[in-house]
C-alpha cells in the first residue's frame, strides 16, 4: 500500500491505492509564521552527525533544488539557491523521526507519549507541533518554518526520500520553496515498526 498525506494550514488530503506489501508514506509540510513561544529550549539530545553523512544529506536537497522541478498541480518551479545546514532544525528533524518510530505513527503533530520529546520537557499537554519542536531546539526568531516527512520499508537512502517528496506535487514544492535559506533533515531506523524508516525535514529563515 501506498500512502499519501498533506498537511497544510487548513487542509488535509489523504490518498492511497493498492500497491506492493512494502509501506511507503510522506507527509507534507506546516508552514507557519507566528511569534517564538517557546523561552526556555531544552534541545533534543540528538546523535552528533557526521560531515560525510551531513553533505550527503546537503548534496541530495541541493541538487534537487539546483535544477527546475515539474511539481504537478503545485506548477513548474524553477532552480533556486542552495539551503545550508543547521543544527538546531536537525536537531527537531531527528526528534520528529525517533519520534514516529518509536510511537509507530506518522503525522506532523508528535506523538504526545513518552518518545514526544518536546512535549514532554515543555509541559504541553499535548502532541508538540513543528513550530514547538524547532523552538525548543533553538531555532529561534525565525521568519517562515516548514517541515516533510517521509517513510518506507525499502527507503533507507537520504536520495529515495528526496525522490519522493519530489515525485509528490506539494512534497515537491515545499522543497523547492525560495523563502527557506536553512534546513536539517534526520533518519531513523526502527525495524519491526510500520515504516521502518522515518525521514523528516525540516526547513527555515531568519
Amino acid at each position: 500500500m501506498y500512502k499519501v498525506m498533506f498537511y497544510g494550514l487548513m487542509s488535509l488530503v489523504v490518498m492511497g491505492c493498492g500497491g506492493s506489501s512494502n509501506s511507503n508514506a510522506s507527509e507534507g509540510n506546516i508552514t507557519v509564521n507566528t511569534p517564538t513561544a517557546i523561552t526556555s529550549p531544552k534541545p533534543f539530545d540528538a546523535p552528533l552527525i557526521d560531515s560525510v553523512t551531513m553533505q550527503i544529506y546537503l548534496d541530495a536537497i541541493n541538487n534537487a533544488r539546483a535544477i527546475e522541478q515539474d511539481c504537478g498541480i503545485e506548477g513548474i518551479k524553477k532552480a533556486v539557491g542552495k539551503l545550508t545546514w543547521n543544527d538546531a532544525l536537525y536537531k527537531a528533524a531527528y526528534e520528529h523521526s525517533e519520534d514516529l518510530a518509536q510511537s509507530d505513527t506518522f503525522l506532523h503533530e508528535g506523538s504526545g507519549t513518552n518518545s514526544d520529546w518536546t512535549a514532554q520537557v515543555q509541559n504541553l499537554g499535548k502532541g508538540s507541533s513543528l513550530k514547538d519542536r524547532v523552538e525548543n531546539n533553538g531555532y529561534s526568531n525565525w521568519k517562515t518554518i516548514g517541515e516533510n516527512i517521509s517513510g518506507g520499508n525499502n527507503q533507507d537512502l537520504a536520495q529515495e526520500a528526496i525522490d519522493a517528496w519530489i515525485a509528490s506535487d506539494r512534497h515537491c514544492a515545499v522543497l523547492m520553496n525560495p523563502d527557506y535559506k536553512e534546513v536539517g533533515m534526520g533518519h531513523v531506523e526502527k525495524i519491526g515498526s510500520n515504516l521502518t524508516h522515518y525521514w523528516t525535514q525540516n526547513f527555515g529563515a531568519r
